[in-house]
């Protein structure tokens, strides 16, 4: 039986191995309707287990292709919404982040280290750097900048797993 996005269902889609973020029915139309949801995708809905094809989904209308333009030829495209969720503070950020692999210059400010992000707190966050067998605690305040890099691997199906975080602090002199 069809599905209908007249529900107040949250909803993602899946094209070409790239999962969306969940959204609304009004969102999915939305994206149905630019272009970046495809005639091809799958749609789940939240609580279930299946995936079925978008062009099954009543309310759904996608943009016409131009008749010189075949299915080859179009590229999909990267949406920043897609990929990217916005962040309200750093320490949000970092909560998504949490008990992951981080690189941070906590000894010298040229050089990255492997660490583990271990707890995010309201002032301050911890990390876990295994090969000096030291864990810090660093107050927001020795944060530079944090940026999320996008690994090679493509497969996952969230943020945290297609992005590594990489922290730049104000070096500490006590640890070297």
């Amino acid at each position: 039986m069809p599905q209908s996005t007249s529900q107040s269902s949250r909803f993602r889609y899946r094209i070409h191995n790239r999962t969306s973020k969940w959204m609304t029915a009004a969102e999915l139309k939305d994206a149905a309707s630019s272009g970046r949801l495809e005639s091809q995708s799958e749609i789940q809905s939240a609580g279930q287990n299946d995936w079925i094809p978008a062009t099954e989904v009543k309310g759904l209308e996608f943009p016409s292709v131009e008749p010189d333009e075949t299915m080859a030829q179009r590229v999909p495209q990267r949406h920043q919404e897609d990929t990217h969720p916005r962040f309200k503070t750093m320490r949000d950020l970092l909560t998504n982040f949490l008990h992951s692999p981080v690189a941070i210059n906590l000894v010298d400010p040229t050089t990255f280290e492997d660490a583990e992000l271990c707890l995010v707190c309201e002032d301050h966050f911890e990390i876990n750097l295994p090969a000096r067998r030291v864990r810090a605690f660093l107050p927001y305040s020795r944060i530079k900048m944090i940026a999320t890099l996008e690994t090679e691997d493509d497969g996952g199906a969230n943020y945290r797993d297609t992005h590594r975080v990489t922290i730049e602090v104000e070096p500490c002199e006590a640890i070297k």
